[in-house]
Formats: C-alpha cells, structure tokens, sequence
C-alpha cells in the first residue's frame, strides 16, 4: 500500500465517522526519536479542523527505545505512549486526547494543541517567563504527586537506577568526548560510577517525565500548560525533573531566577505531601548533582543524533549544555573532580570527528 494511502485510510477511519472530511495535512518538526509528526487538517461543521498524526516507525518505542531502560524493568502491557495518556488523561493531568489509534501505537490521531511551546512563549514574551515558570513548576508538582499505581503500575518496574545512569554517562563518553585515551576513559568511567551510585541513591521516588524541558511543554490559547513527549516515563528522584526544566539546554536560565525557582518548587512539593522538609542548600545541590549529568546526557545524545541519525539540527545547543556544566561546577564546587576528569575532551560541534 502506498505510504499516502496508508495514512489517509488510518485518518478517514475516524474522520468519516465524525463527518469530517481530509483537506489536506502538513509536516511538523519532529522530535530526535523515530517518530513522524504532521498536522492533517479537517473541513466539517464540528471542531477541531486540524489534529495531529504520529507515525512511528519501526518495534514499540519503550521495548525498542534509543534512551535506554534498565536491564532488569519489564515491558509495559503494551504502547508506553498509549498507556501514559490513558492513565494521565483519567488523572486529569494535561495531555493531548487521542481521538484514534493503532493498538501498536504506530500511529495515532491526537489533539492539536497548536505550535506553542514554553521555549517559544518566553522567546517572543520574555516578561512572561516567571509566569510560564510557574505554571511549569505547578504542572510538574501535580505530575509528581501522581503515584504509580494501577493503570501505572508498570512504572514501578522502570526506575532510574545506577544502571541506568551509568548508561547516559557512558553514552555522553562514547558521543560527547573527543580524544581521551584508554586511561583517561577508564579515569573518566570510575569517577561516572561513584556520581551514578550517589544520584540513584535518593530516597523519595516520584514519577520522571524524563524530557521535561521548554520544547515538550506546550502553551494552550487559554494560556494553559499541556504536556507531550511523555513515553519514556520512569521513577525516579525529584529532581530531575526538575533540572531538565531548569537548566535547560535550550534557554539560558539566570542563576538567582534558578533559586527562586528552587525555593518555589520545594514549597510546592512540601505542601503536596511530595518532598521532606529539606534544607536549602542541600536541595540546591541535588538539583544541580542532576542537572549535571541531564547536561552531560543531552550533550551526548545531541552527538549521538548527529552522527548516527545524520541530523545535526541539535548541534547549536551543545554550547549550551556545555555552560551549563561551568555554571554548575562553579555553583556546587563538589563537581569541580568529575568535571576536570573530562573536561579537556569535551567535542565541540566544530570539532566533529570522534577520535
């Protein structure tokens, strides 16, 4: 079957019985994964006139999935994608419908929450950023507070492990270092080994978006926040999440914004029954332990896309995952042996050859 006929077959078959009929549809920028994303658009008394198509290729995105799961989890009882907006629609949490779909989650119809994102609210809006923050930081707190039973039951079995972690940092040596030799790489590999232990080792576990950051936070019209990108859900510390929004590669986040932002959240999650009564620093420290290795991960996988995918779109925010590790260094001194194992074989996108 034709790949033009394929899609419109998958579309009409909700759109018919809704009395809608195809216009037309257009690509959308996709994300680094193998998924297709494009806006197909509808002529008909009943709204919405537009949606959103994905089209995945290849096995189920979390048993087949480039960010890499722990050995030991379980597969989900089926789509990961599929199973999370399921569970986190009936929550009531901010997510896109999905008006049609293939069991296998290969393809699915879904809400159009238009083009929007946090990253490109505060881009054209700067004086809204504090705004959006705060919403973030609400919408975060409520993802948070969820608890992975039931219809998330499977979560459990998907922590952010030591395992885990020691895969993304080994990932960011592989992609992200240029030139170390074997002793350098081995230095390297233990000092990653004490870090990962030290960050699996918090005691309050929470959901983990694990991509929560400007571009995968959508702004609604009603001003509203919605969230996307969810498929990769796990358990794992608060902080991470956290950090991804924070010290993103994306945008540039001032550091006294940072700590308000800190202080803000641990409010929150205090009065959700969700964090401890914890002390600021020893917060601040956490969140930047994570934000770390998040931006020695992101650096590596923006590498990773390149070379292996052949996309080098992510390339112009290695710079800014790389500031992010000098601000993080320069706020929590700790960090300073990690980073100095590694930091003379830091890749730069000008710089393109591994070896």
């Amino acid at each position: 079957m034709a790949e033009d006929e394929d899609w419109r077959l998958f579309v009409e078959e909700w759109s018919r019985k809704e009395g809608r009929e195809i216009t037309g549809r257009t690509p959308l920028t996709g994300d680094a994964s193998n998924r297709r994303y494009f806006r197909v658009f509808f002529r008909g008394a009943k709204r919405p006139h537009s949606a959103i198509l994905m089209e995945r290729e290849g096995t189920l995105g979390f048993k087949k999935s480039e960010e890499a799961v722990s050995k030991a989890s379980l597969d989900p009882p089926g789509d990961p994608f599929l199973l999370v907006a399921d569970a986190f629609g009936r929550r009531g949490l901010p997510v896109p419908a999905i008006y049609h779909r293939l069991e296998d989650g290969s393809k699915t119809l879904q809400e159009d929450f238009g083009d929007e994102t946090f990253l490109s609210r505060v881009m054209a809006h700067p004086g809204q950023a504090e705004l959006v923050t705060e919403k973030s930081l609400t919408l975060l707190v409520a993802l948070q507070a969820e608890r992975p039973d039931d219809d998330l039951s499977w979560v459990r079995a998907r922590p952010y492990s030591r395992e885990l972690i020691r895969w993304e940092f080994e990932h960011f040596a592989e992609y992200g270092l240029s030139g170390a030799s074997g002793s350098a790489l081995s230095e390297i590999g233990l000092a990653f080994d004490r870090e990962a232990a030290a960050l699996a080792g918090e005691k309050v576990q929470v959901l983990v978006h694990r991509d929560y950051h400007s571009r995968n936070i959508m702004v609604r019209q009603d001003g509203s926040l919605a969230l996307i990108d969810f498929q990769d859900l796990l358990v794992g510390s608060p902080y991470y999440d956290l950090a991804s929004l924070l010290f993103d590669a994306y945008r540039t986040v001032p550091l006294e914004k940072i700590e308000e932002s800190l202080a803000r959240y641990l409010e929150l999650g205090q009065k959700a029954g969700i964090l401890p009564e914890t002390g600021f620093e020893e917060a601040m420290e956490r969140l930047c332990r994570h934000a770390f290795q998040r931006n020695l991960k992101a650096c590596g996988r923006f590498f990773y896309i390149s070379d292996v995918k052949k996309n080098p779109a992510y390339l112009g925010s290695v710079a800014g995952t790389h500031a992010n590790m000098v601000r993080l260094v320069r706020r929590v001194p700790s960090l300073a042996p990690l980073y100095r194992t590694f930091s003379d074989y830091l890749r730069f996108p000008d710089r393109l050859s591994r070896r």
